[in-house]
């Protein structure tokens, strides 16, 4: 039994988090009181994200957000400064009225659960362009536009870029899936994505380069809607069948971030700071384990890292290195590194269960059940005494987690497989794992 070995702090292990009054976040134990060590928590601005019955709610001013998308227990959801540069997500009164397609509200539940949103309707006719668009300029970077879409009569959302070189990415509202793009360098590959909200609704989103275009920083982009799901120019429409929009978003970026509506103007989301749990006397410099259940919210190139600190170059660091896919950890004693080593996964964006085991000569990564790297020399850092979803105010992790824990003694191997291994709800699915034979 992994727990025989008591954590010094842990946070989310059973899918109970807690946020007090102070707005710390916390681990709540035994269904009536709060884990004593707590998270500082700040985010400048509300925050939506989707609570356990699998509505998008909305968070206050300086309150973490315990996230379900796609998830039957929740994570701590932390996620960098974005803005929604559309000015009225929800009506989509930001995109250009056109000859060829309408626009109306309609009264169908939406993700929130509330009743309001927009459907869209190409007129009648053969071929042409039957779309809402908006043109926008003096663009840099990449940017990741988004709408939640529900079908009706019409099953596939288009959404493309009509400057040269046009793009285009076909999302099937019925199966879920994609159903078909193009690429000319505009759209930036493999970023098109849909997402299922329930009753009917997928997020769609697809991520576009501005300095490609032949007007640099121009992206001039557009919705379309047809019964076809293959990449085509060309939208027929009867003037009555159409499918559902709500919830447009345009933000600088390379991926989708969460929801953030807007009414009037464009709308800010700050970013999120989660650090300084624990004392001196929480942990232990000779040896411990670091274990954390994480998903990155983009395999985009940045360092994101959880930390043990305790100054003057003495720290343990977990995370996301600026490699694709790549796992590390660090040891550092008295600034100079012990202890060093990279294990590249299949997809940062799938959840992982990790630990480093820290002891002198004696250096561990376990993910999913298996030690993928050891290191048999280096001393232990000194002085630790906090623990952070960061590293001195840099390299913030941004992401999900839904477990995080440090032990104050080294695991055995057994110990670390049990904690970093799958979960299985019967002998045979453990049997089966392994290879073993029930008779």
């Amino acid at each position: 039994n992994i727990m025989a070995a008591n954590p010094s702090i842990q946070l989310g292990t059973d899918g109970n988090w807690a946020i007090k009054e102070d707005n710390l976040l916390a681990y709540k134990k035994d269904g009536n009181r709060f884990f004593n060590k707590e998270f500082d928590f700040s985010r400048g601005s509300l925050a939506t994200f989707v609570g356990e019955n699998g509505l998008i709610q909305e968070s206050a001013t300086n309150t973490p957000r315990i996230d379900f998308t796609n998830n039957a227990t929740g994570h701590l959801l932390l996620e960098p400064q974005r803005q929604n540069i559309f000015t009225d997500s929800e009506a989509l009164t930001y995109f250009l009225a056109r000859p060829n397609a309408t626009t109306s509200s309609v009264s169908i539940t939406n993700p929130k659960g509330e009743s309001g949103a927009v459907k869209f309707i190409p007129d009648s006719g053969t071929g042409g362009n039957r779309s809402i668009s908006k043109n926008l300029t003096g663009l840099s970077g990449l940017h990741t536009f988004s709408v939640f879409a529900k079908k009706d009569e019409l099953r596939y959302l288009f959404l493309r870029i009509r400057n040269n070189p046009w793009d285009m990415a076909v999302f099937d509202l019925q199966n879920g899936v994609i159903s078909d793009f193009s690429t000319n360098n505009q759209i930036v590959a493999d970023s098109p994505k849909i997402e299922n909200y329930g009753n009917g609704w997928y997020r769609c989103s697809a991520t576009f380069d501005p300095s490609q275009s032949d007007i640099a920083g121009q992206l001039f982009f557009s919705f379309s809607a047809d019964n076809t799901g293959s990449v085509t120019s060309q939208f027929d429409g009867d003037g009555t069948s159409g499918l559902y929009l709500w919830g447009a978003q345009i933000e600088a970026g390379s991926y989708p971030t969460s929801y953030i509506p807007t009414s009037g103007s464009a709308v800010t989301r700050s970013a999120e700071v989660c650090n300084n749990s624990g004392s001196e006397q929480d942990f232990n410099d000779s040896e411990g384990v670091l274990y954390a259940e994480i998903a990155a919210l983009a395999d985009d190139g940045t360092f994101r890292l959880i930390s043990l600190d305790g100054g003057h170059g003495n720290d343990l660091r977990l995370g996301y290195r600026n490699t694709s896919n790549a796992i590390y950890y660090q040891v550092r004693s008295g600034d100079v590194s012990q202890a060093f080593q990279i294990y590249t996964t299949t997809d940062v964006k799938q959840f992982h269960k990790v630990a480093v085991l820290y002891q002198q000569n004696n250096f561990k990564l376990f993910i999913n059940g298996v030690n993928v790297l050891s290191d048999p020399f280096g001393i232990t850092p000194v002085g630790l005494n906090d623990i952070s979803f960061d590293l001195k105010s840099n390299a913030l992790f941004y992401g999900k987690v839904k477990s995080l824990a440090v032990f104050n003694e080294a695991l055995t191997d057994d110990e670390l497989q049990q904690l970093t291994g799958p979960e299985y709800n019967s002998f045979a699915a453990l049997a089966a794992a392994y290879n073993y034979t029930v008779i």
